[in-house]
């Protein structure tokens, strides 16, 4: 129970989840880069577009995103304010956007996209993260509650909270929104609000990690990008679309932001890991917005539109920028963030990617010539190395139980296999003459797939252990009559035996190794 109510177990739980988010993202990047080299097998799941689309909206609504959104709570708990309700429902909040992430990725997963660069998914999931953001309000309330003397920087929290969800409803809107609006881009305006939404969050990160009082300076470097934002927005919903000399005005707008980073950095008192992890986002920052100024010059800005030169841009602005925010948040949190192995694989990778990219996209533009494939064969590479640096998170233990043995099989036979089948099945069952109907096939590798986590969770809960085991064993066993009656009607074919024949030996495994546990339990 006291983990239950532990502020440092609940940060340490939720950010190893949340990891699996960032794996699948890079990975499903890594097959999209394999498309690309003429690596393509014909499966319903596997779609190129898709994968592309899973790709971004994993890296855009995953791990990134949903650890920032702790940011207001480590400020608080470093405050050494708590509440056990409050933190019951930040938990509430973000199980409820895992939620919404499982029903994204199947959602893109099987073609259920809007054709937009980003955010292609259906627009009533947004529903699911605005509930979610109700539970994240409830969570802010109940911490304020705690307070004897409420601090500004909550009060302006809670109000951007209390207003989000519904903002997010409006702008993601197909009809009076302004995602679809803005399809063609890069739009100046669009620019200056991601840029502008990124300096109250470093204020905080800084406020976090500074040891003692921050006092930031020079604030007129942010209200000014912010006022001309606000009446942007104004224009585009009132009035009608921006000139390019308006919105090129807006996009210069984000050199304001240079100074104040600049002095913020320098005022601030950070442990020196932490002070790294936050230089490397403020460069990465500096770098993308310098960059995208120079990027909107007419000349520059439609020579190199949506080449790969601007994919190596979104990746430094994201895959290092935002990232490293991310990181320096949680250094004094998760002990693995302090490996140095981690910081030079993942680096590796995204600076290696971003060369590459970057090169491509001259060549695009046919500044100079060189053949593109040798390249994209380095993104891939390069995306492998990165996708390497996530497993310094993962602890190997070679000391297991037999019972632990049997369920780290069951993982690996259930919980990898029914991912794997869910992206290939309609690829492979015509290849071994299976019939594939592409439809109630899907909904079995997803039962399967849950027999593997709840097998996870029996190797990861010593107390539950057995009782755990024995439930993945009661569904083999019922799953595997069903099978084997519709086999035997005739119903379906001989893969519904074999699916049969496989659960029903997995169980019967259980059962003849601990017949002596299963006599001895109450």
């Amino acid at each position: 129970m006291d983990k239950l109510n532990n502020f440092d177990y609940f940060i340490n739980k939720h950010f190893k989840i949340s990891l699996i988010f960032l794996f699948l993202g890079i990975s499903f990047g890594i097959f999209y880069s394999l498309n690309l080299l003429g690596f393509y097998i014909d499966s319903k799941t596997l779609i190129p577009s898709n994968i592309r689309s899973l790709h971004i909206s994993l890296m855009l609504y995953g791990f990134i995103p949903l650890m920032l959104s702790y940011l207001p709570f480590l400020l608080i708990n470093k405050e050494k304010v708590k509440s056990e309700i409050g933190l019951q429902y930040l938990n509430l909040y973000t199980i409820f956007w895992y939620i919404f992430l499982v029903f994204m990725i199947s959602s893109i997963l099987f073609g259920n996209t809007r054709g937009l660069a980003f955010y292609d998914f259906p627009y009533e999931l947004n529903f699911i993260l605005a509930l979610s953001g109700v539970f994240y309000i409830i969570a802010l309330i109940k911490y304020i509650k705690a307070y004897k003397t409420i601090p500004l920087w909550i009060k302006v929290c809670l109000r951007i909270t209390i207003i989000a969800p519904i903002a997010l409803l409006i702008l993601m809107n197909p009809t009076i929104g302004q995602v679809e609006s803005t399809i063609s881009g890069p739009h100046g305006d669009n620019t200056l609000g991601m840029s502008l939404a990124l300096i109250p969050i470093y204020y905080l990160i800084i406020k976090l990690l500074n040891q003692g009082e921050f006092k930031a300076r020079w604030n007129v470097f942010w209200i000014i990008p912010t006022v001309f934002y606000a009446l942007s927005v104004l224009y585009r919903s009132f009035i009608g679309h921006l000139t390019y000399e308006q919105e090129w005005f807006f996009q210069w707008l984000t050199f304001l932001y240079i100074p104040i980073l600049y002095r913020w950095y320098k005022d601030a008192n950070i442990e020196k890991f932490a002070k790294k992890a936050l230089l490397i986002s403020i460069l990465a920052f500096l770098f993308v917005d310098i960059e995208g100024n120079i990027l909107f010059i007419p000349e520059f800005r439609w020579l190199f539109h949506r080449n790969d030169l601007i994919i190596a841009h979104a990746h430094v602005a994201m895959g290092i920028g935002v990232f490293f925010m991310v990181i320096a948040m949680f250094v004094n949190y998760i002990k693995e963030l302090k490996k140095t192995i981690f910081y030079t694989l993942y680096l590796l990778g995204l600076l290696g990617i971003f060369t590459v990219l970057s090169i491509s996209g001259f060549i695009q533009a046919e500044i100079f010539q060189a053949k593109i494939y040798n390249l994209w064969i380095g993104r891939t590479l390069f995306g492998f190395i990165a996708l390497l640096s996530l497993f310094s998170f993962i602890t190997l233990k070679f000391k297991l139980t037999l019972l632990q043995k049997y369920n780290l099989l069951g993982v690996f036979a259930d919980g990898f296999g029914g991912i794997f089948l869910l992206l290939l099945s309609s690829f492979l069952y015509p290849l071994i003459g299976f019939k594939f109907t592409g439809s109630y096939e899907y909904v079995v590798f997803a039962f399967v797939s849950i027999t593997g986590v709840i097998h996870y969770l029996a190797l990861t809960n010593k107390v539950h252990e057995l009782i755990l085991t024995k439930i993945t064993v009661i569904t083999r066993v019922f799953i595997s009559s069903i099978f084997f009656a519709l086999f035997y009607n005739k119903t379906l074919g001989s893969e519904a035996l074999l699916i049969s024949l496989f659960d029903v030996l997995f169980a019967s495994l259980f059962l003849l190794i601990f017949k002596k546990e299963l006599l001895c339990q109450k």
